[in-house]
């Protein structure tokens, strides 16, 4: 057989149809001599090489030009496609959607989006109910301004769909797309003579609600949509959350409505906690039936109040998962959103729960000790019993490996700082990894009455609570290398003993000269924090007149006014809101006073 023959056969196999062309084309391709021994290609050649056809597939070539970012040859490949799949006995319907989408992305792209109507005609006549087809004619008439002729396609699409809804949904949305809100309302009221009330259009309806400001039309049809379409409920989030607040509560009622399901109950938690009402969240969440999707929705919900920082329900939630599952996580993130909500005696308790018997796959012994031991010493360290916590620590110590020590070590030595034992304190440091920690050591500093050291290491510190900021403060302010009555005040703080630490700052402004706003500040911000004080309106007053050029002047004058404004003394706190505003233009207090202002006013909502 000549070489000729060989190719053409493998033509045949479609593995070898390509390659088997081209060399067909070289090997029939004719030759001519010329001087010197070079050939060039002769006239014949250049006759087959032109009409030789493209054999890459034509929706290849298109997808191809498209990433390329070239428009026209990409709309010419898409077309190709259409043409050759109408020619084909069975019309390849998945080919016929991705061409005709593309030719919508191209033709749009290079302004002749019209051009898509013929062929999608076309189309039709082969294909009535292809669905991408209608939508795509649909879309550009309506995008096109071409009412009269949408509502014509409407009509012939809804003849050939039998009790398919995708007409009325699809024109309904381009409808509400638009701002058109009647004209989609009376759609979607045909939709509901021809093929019933509720069901397949429930989401499209409370769509329609929504751009309407029908708020409790919309919950209700929300609520009826996520019974057969559980995906609608991330749209129905993104659109109830933005109801005004006079109509959450009819949302509310809707969603809270029995039977308590879980898909409108989840929702109704999750814009709860949006709207910044997570006991709320949780109290409709914690209602429905308990099954697996149940405990997997308080877990889901549990991971987003630890996110917004709502540590209490946090609490509550992994509780509740914990009672349910009773694995070592939930123990462990129950203890800890405990101990973050200030709840150092129920995260005590969590902590010592023992483990259930048969409760899924338990934990073994030391892999218990290493997760909840951290948590049970740093509840006792909060609640100053730091005997306890060194018995436990020595009970348990052959169990612990490095990481665990070291978050061991912040514990304990918490816990002898808020018994006030600095010595006892300093021992726990020794040998561990605090040694090297610049917070620790400048914190231990400070208590000793050491500001140089105090200062130097604190300023080092990673963190930047606020106990850590009014230190830095004062440290900035004071001259002094030493004072014992400082780190005796930051020492009854550590103690949490407020109303101490409070009077000792306030004593020690008389004393401490440019140091001494900072301190009285400082003294005023504890004072205020308890509320059956009325210390903190005393102090506020002599910052103002004792040191009116300081930079706590403008805060004592905008903490008086809070003060004064939630005791109901308007007037005085209007005064004090005022004097802020005349007497200290370049405050960056300013916008915050001006707005509290003008809501005490209610010039602003």
């Amino acid at each position: 057989m000549s070489r000729p023959s060989v190719l053409r056969a493998l033509a045949g196999h479609a593995a070898f149809a390509v390659v088997a062309v081209v060399l067909l084309a070289v090997h029939t391709r004719p030759l001519t001599a010329q001087a010197g021994g070079r050939a060039r290609t002769g006239v014949g050649a250049a006759t087959v090489t032109a009409a030789a056809p493209d054999t890459t597939d034509p929706l290849t070539r298109a997808l191809d030009a498209e990433d390329k970012g070239d428009s026209k040859r990409a709309a010419i490949a898409y077309r190709e496609v259409v043409q050759r799949a109408l020619l084909a006995a069975n019309a390849d319907g998945d080919r016929i959607a991705l061409a005709l989408l593309g030719l919508e992305r191209t033709w749009a792209e290079t302004g002749v989006r019209d051009s898509i109507i013929p062929l999608v005609e076309r189309v039709l006549a082969v294909r009535p109910t292809d669905p991408v087809a209608r939508t795509i004619q649909l879309r550009t008439l309506v995008g096109l301004g071409r009412d009269a002729e949408a509502r014509q396609a409407f009509v012939n699409w809804r003849k050939v769909a039998g009790t398919d809804g995708a007409p009325f949904r699809e024109y309904s949305r381009l409808l509400i797309a638009q701002g058109r809100g009647l004209a989609a309302d009376s759609v979607l009221a045909e939709a509901g003579r021809l093929l019933g009330a509720g069901g397949a259009l429930a989401g499209e309806v409370a769509q329609l609600h929504v751009s309407m400001g029908r708020w409790n039309s919309a919950a209700v049809s929300f609520r009826e949509a996520l019974v057969d379409q559980p995906y609608l409920e991330t749209a129905a989030q993104f659109a109830l959350t933005r109801a005004p607040l006079a109509a959450r509560d009819s949302i509310r009622t809707v969603l809270n409505a029995l039977p308590a399901l879980l898909p409108p109950r989840r929702l109704l938690a999750t814009m709860e906690l949006f709207w910044g009402e997570p006991r709320r969240a949780w109290v409709a969440l914690s209602s429905v039936r308990v099954d697996d999707s149940t405990s997997a929705a308080w877990r889901e919900f549990a991971e987003r109040a630890e996110q917004a920082q709502a540590w209490q329900v946090a609490r509550d939630v992994w509780l509740a998962v914990l009672d349910r599952r009773a694995d070592l996580e939930s123990q462990s993130r129950a203890a800890q959103a405990a101990l973050r909500a200030g709840d150092a005696a129920g995260a005590l308790e969590i902590a010592r729960r023992p483990a259930r018997a048969g409760a899924g796959t338990p934990a073994d012994a030391t892999t218990r000790v290493r997760a909840l031991l951290p948590l049970e010493l740093a509840a006792l360290g909060e609640l100053a019993r730091p005997q306890e916590a060194q018995k436990l620590l020595d009970a348990n110590s052959k169990s612990l490996d490095a990481a665990t020590r070291a978050l061991i070590a912040q514990s304990l030595v918490g816990a002898w700082l808020r018994s006030g034992d600095v010595e006892k304190a300093r021992a726990a440091v020794e040998g561990s990894e605090l040694a090297d920690d610049d917070e620790t050591m400048g914190w231990l500093a400070l208590y000793d009455g050491d500001l140089v050291t105090a200062r130097k290491r604190l300023v080092r510190a990673e963190t930047r609570r606020p106990e850590l900021v009014d230190a830095l403060g004062l440290l900035a302010r004071a001259r002094t290398e030493r004072s014992i009555g400082l780190g005796q005040a930051f020492l009854l703080l550590a103690k949490r003993d407020t109303l101490g630490a409070a009077l000792r700052f306030a004593s020690l402004a008389d004393s401490t000269g440019d140091a001494a706003p900072a301190l009285l500040a400082v003294a005023a911000r504890l004072e205020y924090a308890r509320p059956a004080s009325k210390r903190s309106m005393a102090i506020w007053d002599r910052i103002v007149s004792a040191y009116p050029k300081s930079p706590e002047a403008p805060e004592a004058l905008l903490g008086a006014a809070r003060a004064l404004r939630d005791a109901g003394d308007k007037a005085a706190a209007i005064t004090r809101y005022e004097t802020l505003l005349v007497d200290y233009p370049e405050s960056a207090l300013l916008p915050q006073g001006r707005r509290e202002l003008e809501q005490l006013k209610r010039t602003v909502p």
